[in-house]
């Protein structure tokens, strides 16, 4: 019985290995077939992942900022010191933090710039500090006395410029020199267009093309002599602009006056005066090369019907004679001599034109004015003649600006301005300039004056020493006709420093 039961226990065990010897092969077969296909399909999936976030990374490359690809190695650093990864894994590491960046860099949305505040405001301002010295023949001494020579501010000007809105300017500029302050340019300005202006205030009127350049950027000492014949500046309302393509100006005035320093008119019997200004460019090259001209009218009907034409030689200087505590009054005040002068004399009304004329070539520009007024008197009618001619020549080859806007040129900025431990240079500039105006025929009209003719040489030499300063030499001839005494000759050596700011 024991021999059976241990011979059958001994075929279930052959059996037994039998069927496993047969079977384990198959069974670890399919085993490892299933581990190779999940190994597969994962690296698939890493491959696929890897290939978008490649994608992903060229595409945010150009927004992603250097903080982003900083911001990103940290994090690569930091995820590899704690868990070591494949170099696949490596690289899949450094790439999804600097992804992740870019993206949140790229989505974030931009700063909204600050909104400006008004009013704002700027100061500015200049002083002109001339010297002078007098040549004069005994016929001038016996025409005009002996003038004195002289050293003092012509202009020292302090302004406060700004925006009350975005479209609405304002302007307020006052002059401290000359033994009196005053009121220079007091207005406010609305922005009816974008190439349109509406001006209130006391300003200079559209009239002249010599007096709307600037005092600052004048190639001469002062305006020529027909700047007598000028409304300037005035208290009323203009409306100005130019056209889209700036080839041309157009500006309308109406304004009380005489106004006084102050801006101020008082008076019943008229007061009032018009002024248009129109200017073209009928060959424009830029800078380079341009052809200006332009007409001007101006109409008076003076306060109280009185008006006086008066004139220096193009240059000014005076002084408060009373000195201590009488000084500190602002008049009386001697300064050179009018040279030509109508006196106050009676008129109902006057009529001035203007032709404007001017050649640019760059650095060499050549610019004229025609001017007349017509003024009817008690007596009679009166036609009063004033022009000027000059030449201004860069020695050192900078250009001539053009202002667009306002029609007139504009100050010369030096290509090498003068400094410390460089070559002394700057900006160097010569002028000829020939001015003439004739007061005689008022005479014939009544008017009390001395009236005369007067004819002005100047050659002068300025030395643009940095953007915002100058030094100007001037030599003045001026001959004088009158009618009474004669023809006689003065000369007058002249020099400016100017700073402005």
């Amino acid at each position: 019985m024991k021999k059976r039961l241990t011979s059958t226990y001994r075929t279930s065990l052959l059996l037994t290995g039998l069927c496993l010897f047969v079977g384990l092969p198959s069974f670890s077969a399919s085993v490892l077939a299933q581990v190779k296909d999940d190994s597969f399909l994962r690296l698939q999936a890493v491959e696929l992942e890897l290939q978008t976030l490649k994608k992903e990374l060229e595409t945010m490359r150009g927004a992603a900022s250097r903080s982003s690809r900083e911001a990103g190695l940290q994090l690569d650093s930091k995820d590899t010191a704690v868990n070591p990864l494949t170099p696949e894994d490596s690289k899949l590491s450094s790439v999804r933090p600097t992804t992740t960046a870019a993206k949140t860099d790229a989505t974030k949305k931009p700063e909204e710039p600050k909104k400006k505040e008004y009013p704002d405001f700027k100061v500015t301002g200049f002083f002109q500090l001339d010297s002078a010295f007098f040549a004069q023949s005994g016929e001038s001494r016996t025409t005009l006395g002996d003038i004195n020579d002289g050293l003092g501010f012509r202009r020292a000007r302090i302004a406060a410029t700004g925006n009350v809105t975005e479209h609405t300017t304002y302007m307020m500029e006052f002059d401290l020199a000359q033994a009196q302050a005053r009121f220079v340019d007091v207005w406010g300005q609305f922005d009816v267009r974008p190439n349109s202006h509406l001006r209130i205030g006391r300003f200079r009127q559209p009239f002249g093309m010599t007096e709307l350049t600037s005092i600052r950027e004048l190639p001469t000492l002062e305006r020529p002599s027909m700047f007598a014949l000028a409304p300037f500046r005035q208290t009323g309302i203009m409306y100005y602009g130019n056209t889209t393509d700036e080839v041309a100006t157009w500006a309308f005035s109406g304004y009380r006056t005489l106004s006084d320093n102050y801006g101020n008119v008082f008076a019943e019997n008229g007061g009032y005066g018009t002024a248009e200004r129109i200017t073209w460019l009928p060959w424009d090259n830029g800078d380079c090369g341009l052809f200006h001209i332009g007409i001007d009218h101006a109409y008076l009907d003076p306060g109280r019907n009185v008006l006086q034409y008066v004139s220096q030689d193009e240059v000014f200087v005076g002084q408060q004679p009373n000195l201590g505590p009488s000084g500190l009054s602002v008049f009386p005040i001697e300064f050179v001599p009018p040279f030509v002068n109508s006196g106050v004399f009676q008129t109902n009304s006057a009529n001035l034109f203007n032709v404007e004329s001017a050649l640019s070539l760059g650095r060499t520009v050549v610019q004229s004015e025609m001017r007349w007024s017509n003024v009817q008197t008690p007596t009679g009618i009166a036609t009063v003649p004033a022009a000027y001619l000059h030449i201004r020549h860069v020695l050192t080859g900078e250009i001539i600006p053009y202002n667009r806007k306002a029609g007139v040129f504009t100050r010369i900025k030096p290509a090498n301005p003068v400094a410390m431990c460089s070559p002394m240079r700057g900006a160097w500039e010569a002028i000829g300039q020939v001015s003439y105006i004739n007061l005689n025929p008022l005479l014939d009209v009544g008017a009390p004056g001395a009236g005369r003719r007067m004819l002005n040489s100047v050659v002068g030499l300025n030395w643009y020493v940095q953007n915002n300063a100058k030094v100007q030499w001037a030599w003045i001839n001026t001959e004088l006709n009158d009618r009474t005494l004669g023809n006689s000759v003065s000369n007058a050596f002249a020099m400016r420093l100017q700073m402005d700011y």
